[in-house]
């Protein structure tokens, strides 16, 4: 049996999912998670609740997937009409009084309950008061018979009814009075921006192999893309989306920006692009690779062949930024510093030593200071980056 389609009203650019049912069947049947913009009904103020927001690439996703029911409700944003109106106050007055009921019932049945206490306490009432009546003390006062069951009942007609104030009011997960001729099919329409269009691509592509995709404003991009179900995996990728060839204008500190937001988050940052002329995104992961005293950036993407076509481009930018830093060869650079780090350590555990047998630990620590052996540029060494470009 196939199931029916799943019913989403039309916000906007935006959809709503009023049904509990149909968000279990978004998350586990189609991997879409959406977002919960709603209240609780049990802890408005702690937990989120229906409806669940689709964006405008979810939804796009679930109609080529034929998954959904795109519907608008216009009565929705107008204002309510008399009819409703009536409707709904006629719907107060009559819970209202349902909990009136309610109320005089429960009330009466704990009287009954403790029927035997309410007596012996209207006992131990008539009794003081015939007390302080004046009666010879050689006289014990007599205590009239009380009927049991007129206790009772005039104790339940002293019920009094909730007011208003403390009626309790439902709040409703759909319109109770909303009907099929309400709904009019809607209809989706595709980004005309390259930017709109670069994520709604974006989207499919990854959805299509098999990822659950969150939004990713928190971590500064537009998704997050994880392995499995978000409530059993961590995000792996930072998806940030531009527009046609945005990536070869971009300054080199844009990307030493990007790829240091995935390393401190433990993230790959995916760079998505939109191709010229066709209706395609290309990804380039942007990864920092922690090596001694000095920092790489590799950039890798899916085009074939895209190194060769890199060099021959012969990026201007990144080769006047190598200029300007003067940067040497690579391994010359890990040589170097690593021949300096170690002789600094040999020589500043052999002083401490020294220092330590000596008693004058202060004067041979001044001293260490002094013999060290200064390079100028080894300040300069140890900021320097240098980038290399990896398929």
């Amino acid at each position: 049996m196939i199931p029916d389609k799943i019913e989403v009203q039309l916000s906007g650019r935006t959809g709503l999912v009023w049904s509990h049912e149909s968000v279990v069947r978004l998350r586990r049947d189609h991997r879409i998670l959406g977002g919960l913009v709603g209240s609780g009904a049990r802890f408005p103020r702690e937990e989120p609740g229906l409806p669940l927001l689709l964006s405008q690439q979810e939804m796009h996703v679930l109609l080529k997937e034929d998954a959904i029911r795109l519907v608008f409700i216009p009565r929705l944003v107008l204002p309510p009409s008399q009819e409703i109106k009536e409707k709904a106050d006629k719907y107060d007055e009559d819970s209202y009084q349902q909990q009136i009921q309610v109320f005089k019932k429960e009330k009466e049945a704990n009287i009954r309950s403790f029927a035997d206490r309410i007596l012996e306490g209207k006992k131990k009432k008539m009794m003081k008061k015939l007390k302080k009546q004046k009666v010879d003390d050689s006289e014990d006062p007599e205590i009239p018979e009380l009927d049991r069951d007129a206790v009772i009942e005039e104790e339940i007609a002293k019920i009094q009814p909730i007011t208003k104030d403390h009626q309790i009011l439902q709040i409703f997960t759909k319109d109770p009075w909303l009907e099929e001729s309400d709904k009019i099919e809607a209809k989706l329409s595709q980004p005309t921006e390259p930017l709109d269009k670069c994520r709604l691509l974006a989207f499919q592509a990854l959805w299509e192999k098999g990822y659950f995709i969150g939004e990713g404003s928190k971590f500064g991009g537009d998704y997050l893309v994880y392995l499995g179900d978000p409530l059993k995996f961590h995000a792996s990728y930072i998806v940030i989306c531009q527009g046609i060839d945005s990536l070869e204008k971009e300054r080199p500190q844009d990307l030493v920006a990007k790829s240091r937001l995935g390393s401190q988050v433990n993230k790959t940052v995916l760079v998505a692009q939109l191709m010229k002329n066709k209706d395609e995104v290309t990804f380039t992961s942007v990864r920092r690779n922690h090596a001694k005293r000095q920092v790489k950036y590799f950039l890798t993407t899916e085009e074939e062949n895209n190194e060769e076509e890199y060099h021959e481009d012969d990026d201007t930018k990144m080769n006047e930024y190598k200029q300007e830093l003067h940067d040497p060869d690579e391994n010359q650079i890990k040589e170097e510093n690593s021949e300096e780090f170690d002789d600094t350590e040999i020589k500043s555990e052999q002083e401490t030593e020294n220092a330590d047998d000596m008693g004058t630990s202060e004067h041979q620590d001044n001293k260490v200071k002094d013999e060290l052996p200064i390079d100028e540029n080894e300040e300069c060494s140890e900021v320097e980056e240098g980038f290399e470009d990896e398929l």
